[in-house]
């Protein structure tokens, strides 16, 4: 089984999580700002986690949902795990490599 993570622990992220008909492949969600760390979103109750948990404990995918920061964040992890992470951007209505 492919196991994802969500980049993104802002209002918009949270409210789209709680739609996602794939939650059960959802592992927890990155943010950077340590106070959202340690806690878990409304609703779908996954744990809200720093970036190095993709360290300590990768994944398959990551999907970004950090608006005017995605494409940094993408540029970030693909440098950082040389293509052995899939990386999807959600923008407006779709999913961008």
């Amino acid at each position: 089984d492919t196991e994802v993570a969500i980049w993104g622990a802002g209002h918009q992220a949270l409210a789209i999580l709680s739609f996602l008909k794939m939650l059960n492949k959802i592992k927890y969600v990155i943010d950077s700002a340590p106070f959202k760390q340690g806690r878990f979103t409304p609703v779908t109750h996954l744990p809200i986690v720093s970036p190095q948990k993709l360290i300590s404990d990768p994944v398959d995918a990551v999907i970004i949902m950090a608006g005017s920061y995605s494409e940094e964040i993408a540029k970030m992890v693909s440098e950082k795990f040389k293509g052995t992470i899939e990386i999807r951007i959600l923008n407006e209505n779709c999913l961008k490599r």
